[in-house]
């Protein structure tokens, strides 16, 4: 699956760090590099016709702006957008402002947000993505589980 990843903020290393292990799950990743400007991401996501538009954080960004402006634009209707990392917001008021799914990097087991990123993923590719968001989104949060 071709995928925009962006970086919310200055944590370029943890980009690089997703960008490679997303390439090694056989994503084409068109990384845009951390505090990337609103319109750039649009701009990339208009181009690259991506199948999904991943958003990171490590200092707790919500990503608010992007997704607004991604949902408003009729270009990108249907973009999936995703936000992971160390959250400032909850899981459902993330969900409830449009993002299709949100990752939380728990202290405790950080590499969680990125298996559960995985299999979502995974299950677009496969042609598994359900019809009913809230399916995708309990396999999702189920793969984060120990």
């Amino acid at each position: 699956m071709k995928i925009v990843l962006s970086g919310l903020d200055a944590a370029a290393w943890s980009l690089v760090a997703l960008q490679v292990v997303l390439e090694r799950a056989g994503h084409d990743v068109r990384a845009l590099g951390a505090r990337t400007p609103v319109e750039v991401v649009l701009g990339a996501c208009r181009r690259e016709r991506p199948g999904c538009l991943v958003l990171s954080t490590a200092l707790g960004a919500s990503g608010v702006d992007v997704v607004r402006r991604v949902r408003a634009d009729l270009d990108l209707a249907g973009l999936p957008v995703v936000l992971g990392g160390r959250l400032g917001r909850t899981r459902e008021e993330l969900l409830a402002l449009g993002f299709d799914e949100v990752f939380p990097a728990a202290a405790t087991d950080p590499g969680g947000a990125v298996a559960a990123l995985r299999a979502y993923l995974a299950g677009y590719r496969s042609g598994q993505k359900q019809a009913d968001p809230h399916t995708a989104r309990n396999r999702c949060h189920e793969a984060v589980r120990p």
